[in-house]
């Protein structure tokens, strides 16, 4: 760790090659601006680079570029924000008007879209776009993609960063003659035109494509030379931002399936703080008897004194030492309430050789023997090939109720409910009640509907 005093780094050679943060050293060292204090705490190469490793786009890109790299009509500066646009595009399809605007005006264009095309089936769309009409957005995809003369040999976009001219691919005889020109790009005013080839698979070609009007001079080598030096940023900005936005939608989608679990899970970082939970822990939470967020993170209440969550998982990494991922521990935890105990499972994740104050530490798992939870009776019918008055029975025997309290709640007899049962248990090819109530609570069936 740092000496305060020297500012020297007293860990040894090879703590400091793999990057080990002290488990004991709370907050671990991160480079990044202390929120609290409002102290920038990057490095001194990070501050001269203008790194931002918070930042979702890596501001490396651009590092060491002049004004001679991209001519007299974009900056370093600007084509920094050109890639940066691209990235918040590819995330939010609301920028693309922004991002495409911007390139055209740099390409000095009057159109600028982003589209695909599947050159097996001979069929393409314009994903987004800025100056095409209205009326013939649609219409490329549905009438004029196919009958694209430019778009009929698949060699010329295999390779991703590929630049073309569009009167060096076809000429001006096959051009004016095809449909595509005569019905698409006349009514438009458009004659010439640039692509550039973003990504290819074995389905479609992804590439940008840039017109000028007819009363505009053709493209040529300086635009050319400008597209191909961008395009590999802009080929990254636009991965990155969906490999975010791929890894956000798989997150959404766990915690969406976490909220249908019938016990309460909390993710918390190194730091304490509450980075994800599902329904049953909100509603633990929410009750403020055990489980409280105060300034330092996550706390419990135990036998009426306060344990910082960050504490224990420190405190369980310090006793298995360096590099080495602690197993679960255990604990009930009394509700002043008088409600019965609360089962908490703390489980801390693989540790990391570099980990920072707001990574994930440990998954808390709560168990809360009050909480019934609303088993669908519907679900339960279609696992088990129920009637309506079995699921009902079977529900209401899952969620504790003895087979004498469930013929009063339903108001039949006794010999009734016991009919229902023996039918539900041999649909369920079981002859015990135990294991059919956990066959349900442990199963699909037990999920929140």
């Amino acid at each position: 760790m740092a000496d305060r005093r020297t500012n020297q780094d007293r860990r040894s050679g090879a703590e400091r090659r793999s990057g080990w943060i002290d488990p004991n050293q709370w907050p671990p060292a991160v480079g990044v601006v202390e929120r609290r204090s409002g102290i920038d705490r990057r490095s001194g190469e990070d501050k001269r680079l203008g790194i931002d490793r918070r930042a979702g786009i890596d501001r490396r890109v651009g590092v060491g570029w002049i004004r001679a790299d991209f001519g007299e009509r974009l900056s370093p500066e600007q084509a920094l924000n050109l890639v940066a646009d691209f990235y918040s595009a590819s995330m939010d399809q609301r920028f693309w008007p922004a991002a495409l605007a911007k390139l055209k005006e740099t390409l000095g264009a009057d159109l600028c879209a982003l589209a695909c095309h599947d050159f097996n089936r001979g069929r393409g769309r314009l994903e987004q776009s800025v100056g095409v009409d209205i009326n013939l957005m649609n219409s490329y995809g549905d009438l004029y993609a196919e009958g694209n003369p430019w778009l009929r040999r698949d060699d010329l976009f295999r390779e991703p960063g590929t630049v073309l001219i569009g009167s060096e691919m076809v000429n001006e005889k096959d051009a004016w003659g095809s449909e595509f020109f005569q019905r698409w790009m006349v009514p438009q005013n458009l004659e010439h035109q640039l692509f550039g080839v973003l990504e290819r698979n074995s389905m479609e070609t992804q590439y940008l494509f840039v017109a000028r009007s007819a009363q505009a001079r053709p493209f040529g080598d300086a635009e050319k030379a400008l597209l191909r030096r961008l395009l590999p940023y802009l080929q990254r900005g636009l991965r990155a931002g969906q490999v975010l936005r791929h890894s956000q939608n798989v997150r959404q989608i766990a915690l969406d399936a976490l909220d249908v679990m019938p016990m309460g899970v909390i993710l918390v970082s190194y730091g304490g703080a509450v980075l994800a939970t599902n329904r049953v822990a909100r509603a633990v939470m929410a009750e403020r008897q055990v489980f409280n967020v105060g300034r330092s993170g996550l706390e419990i209440s135990r036998d009426g004194k306060l344990s910082r969550l960050r504490d224990l998982i420190a405190e369980a990494l310090k006793a298995h030492g360096h590099n080495q991922t602690p197993g679960p521990f255990g604990f009930s935890v009394n509700r002043p309430s008088g409600q019965r105990p609360l089962s908490v499972l703390v489980t801390p994740v693989r540790v990391l050789e570099r980990h920072s104050w707001e990574d994930p530490a440990a998954v808390v798992f709560i168990g809360d023997p009050d909480h019934t939870g609303d088993i669908d009776e519907q679900r339960l019918r279609d696992l088990y090939g129920l009637t309506a008055a079995e699921a009902r029975v079977a529900a209401l025997l899952a969620s504790g109720y003895r087979l004498d309290e469930i013929a009063e709640m339903l108001d039949v007899a006794y010999e009734t409910t016991r009919k229902h049962l023996k039918r539900v248990l041999s649909k369920a090819q079981t002859d015990r009640q135990a294991e059919l109530v956990r066959m349900i609570v442990t199963g699909p069936g037990g999920l929140a509907g």
